[in-house]
């Protein structure tokens, strides 16, 4: 049975790779998601990938930059305590989801332009 944090992983789409020349196999997951989101050009230079890890700092620094401004604006313009404590949890955890999304697809691409099979 699968308890709270393990149905919200499963909200997110799982990839499979074959390398057909080693019969080598990798998962992206669940729980890929939750380390992408929270290392993201870590995580895509953990995978070995260095060119996508190059590129998902701007894109890390931009979201960064995008939840502080969007707290900003929300606190600053809303006066209202129960708002102001939601959007400082939501706001940083809509922002690491996207992160990990996007880092996960850079893994993807480059899994599958190393050709690697994805499979079903």
């Amino acid at each position: 049975m699968l308890g709270g944090a393990g149905k919200l992983l499963q909200l997110f789409e799982t990839y499979r790779f074959d390398n057909l020349d080693t019969d080598e196999t990798h998962f992206l997951g669940g729980w890929s998601y939750v380390w992408a989101s929270l290392g993201g050009p870590v995580y895509i230079l953990s995978k070995g990938f260095i060119l996508p890890a190059l590129l998902m700092v701007p894109i890390t620094a931009v979201l960064a930059g995008g939840a502080v401004v969007a707290l900003v604006i929300i606190v600053g313009l809303i006066d209202h305590l129960m708002i102001s404590v939601a959007s400082m949890l939501a706001v940083p955890l809509v922002a690491f989801a996207i992160q990990g999304v996007i880092a996960i697809q850079l893994v993807r691409a480059a899994f599958i332009r190393r050709g690697w099979r994805e499979g079903y």
